[in-house]
């Protein structure tokens, strides 16, 4: 039995042109199937688990448009981008892509980034522009990803960060491979010296087989040296994996474990199932494709069950079906302790959550006597020779929560095959570039089946050297 859900734009994967889709549930999975006049009819799964994706609708909420739009509707999402007017979300984070350059070949690459050639590198007072722009268009606190191409190329990379720094950017991450952070100390030293908050770690795997299908040599061993190297600079980690079937499907819940082990100065892990945009290698097809809740799942299953799909919920940032998270501490026993439910409430119930999230824990953290039922600030009163809480209170909680956590989240990024026009529409992920615009992350790296792009190429081919 098929049951629609809707219409939705979307775009075809031969032409890019935009298309009306139709989204149904069919033998339990979520379908999105959609004809081009010229090229004919494609269909993609976009959620192997319809009952999941429905859960998750239960968690919209509503957003922030942006308050200073670039441009103006004229075609619609997804060609009209700057944020345009009819945008319905504010930016989140601001990819600035410091270089096309990169030192590897990366089989697998949305930027389609590689060594030498002709590549798009913005000048310093370009990029204090783009810096400008995201300040100025930020509403609150602004948070800047500096990208590539591989960043740690520039020399000059300490006085980006010192640069975001000046121009009042609150957050500063750096997207990278951590080679040259692992094999030039003196550079990184530079890097946190100029105020880099968190390093962007891309982390498929805890095999060198992993690598070696992608890189083409070995590379676990200079990725754990860059952990070390920013834990010793007291810089936080998120790892990056990177997942695919018939690539790196079977390892993900050693990620985590992985993880676990270098907690606190890893913060995170953020699984990004592939999506079939910029360059990808030939055994990469949809067959390799995995969805928010098969990622979730996996992690389920190769955790066993430390970490379940329940425990993930939609940030509600973007679209409830663009990324999930959740947020667990380790307990004295070294197992994970998650802090969030679907089955809690939805985002827009922050208040029961939190009620509901603080009996769990009290209960499963319970002492016997002294503060472990205390508030936080209850606990400030405590005489520390009367507490229980070595291990296993509510202080000791406290503790953990604030040492020893771990967010886990999974961003399902959109291609060709599985666009939705209503998705980026709601997106907090934007590239900033030259000419002033900020363009939602899927809509800036959209690329056809022979790798044109949308705007990637267009726009950076005027600035290339």
């Amino acid at each position: 039995m098929v049951k629609k859900l809707g219409e939705y734009r979307s775009v075809c994967p031969e032409c890019l042109e935009v298309i009306v889709g139709e989204k149904y549930i069919e033998d339990g999975e979520v379908v999105l199937e959609k004809k081009c006049s010229e090229h004919g009819v494609f269909k993609a799964v976009t959620s192997r688990n319809a009952d999941f994706y429905m859960d998750m609708e239960g968690f919209e909420v509503d957003r922030t448009k942006p308050t200073s739009p670039t441009t103006e509707r004229d075609e619609g999402c997804p060609t009209d981008c700057g944020l345009c007017d009819e945008h319905e979300q504010h930016t989140c984070i601001a990819v600035l892509e410091v270089t096309e350059n990169c030192d590897m070949n990366c089989s697998i690459c949305f930027a389609d980034s590689k060594k030498g050639g002709e590549y798009y590198e913005p000048s310093l007072g370009q990029i204090r522009d783009m810096f400008q722009t995201v300040k100025d268009r930020s509403d609150g606190s602004s948070l800047v990803q500096i990208s590539g191409g591989e960043p740690t190329i520039r020399n000059d990379l300490p006085e980006i960060i010192r640069m975001g720094r000046e121009v009042g950017i609150d957050h500063i991450e750096l997207n990278t491979n951590g080679v040259r952070i692992a094999e030039d100390p003196d550079f990184f030293e530079e890097i946190c010296k100029e105020g880099i908050d968190s390093i962007y770690l891309s982390f498929d795997g805890v095999s060198d087989s992993v690598y070696e299908k992608r890189y083409g040599k070995p590379l676990l061993e200079e990725k754990v040296k860059a952990i070390e190297r920013a834990a010793e600079a007291g810089v936080g980690v998120v790892l990056v994996p990177t997942v695919a079937k018939g690539y790196n499907y079977q390892e993900v819940g050693d990620i985590v474990n992985f993880a676990k082990e270098l907690i606190p100065a890893v913060k995170g892990v953020h699984f990004q199932p592939v999506s079939l945009f910029g360059r990808s290698p030939t055994w990469l097809d949809e067959d390799s494709r995995v969805t928010l809740w098969e990622t979730a799942k996996a992690i389920e299953n190769q955790t066993q069950g430390e970490i379940k799909v329940k425990n993930f919920t939609p940030t509600s940032c973007p679209s409830v079906h663009c990324d999930i998270s959740c947020l667990a501490i380790v307990d004295e026993n070294d197992e994970f302790l998650p802090l969030t439910d679907k089955t809690l409430g939805a985002s827009g119930e922050v208040g029961d959550i939190a009620e509901k999230t603080k009996s769990s824990v009290e209960n499963r953290w319970k002492g016997s006597r002294c503060g472990c039922e205390s508030s936080p600030e209850e606990l400030l009163d405590i005489d520390s020779s009367d507490s229980c809480c070595e291990a296993g209170g509510w202080e000791d909680f406290v503790r953990r929560a604030m040492e020893n956590y771990l967010t886990i989240s999974i961003m399902d990024f959109q291609d060709a095959w599985t666009h939705e026009t209503n998705r980026t529409e709601k997106c907090c992920i934007h590239v900033v570039v030259p000419d002033g615009r900020m363009i939602p992350f899927c809509n800036f790296n959209l690329t056809n089946k022979d790798g044109e792009s949308l705007y990637r190429e267009k726009i950076f081919s005027k600035y290339r050297k």
